[in-house]
């Protein structure tokens, strides 16, 4: 599924138009999002996972410090996902 894919679904589900699905999402949740991670903080989303900052250094002469987002995804999360496979029939089995 692709951004333009993920936001008619969400728009269909909720009854209103892309452009505010779009403008929500893409625009000021991962403005938020960054923000927060930005300032070393976690941020959760109950049933999906939390996105917190992780650090690594450059391999330059500077030393330089990046910045990236690491997500865990929630237990819940997990387990709708394994349910989900499970009902399709889907096996990890060798």
């Amino acid at each position: 599924m692709n951004t333009n894919e993920l936001i008619s679904e969400v728009a269909k589900r909720m009854g209103c138009y892309k452009k505010d699905v779009r403008e929500l999402l893409l625009q000021h949740f991962l403005q938020v999002l960054l923000e927060a991670i930005s300032r070393g903080e976690k941020v959760h989303i109950a049933h999906l996972g939390t996105f917190y900052p992780g650090l690594s250094y450059g391999r330059n002469k500077e030393g330089t410090r990046r910045l990236w987002i690491r997500f865990s995804p929630a237990e819940d999360l997990i387990r709708k996902l394994n349910s989900a496979h499970d009902s399709q029939g889907g096996s990890n089995a060798s």
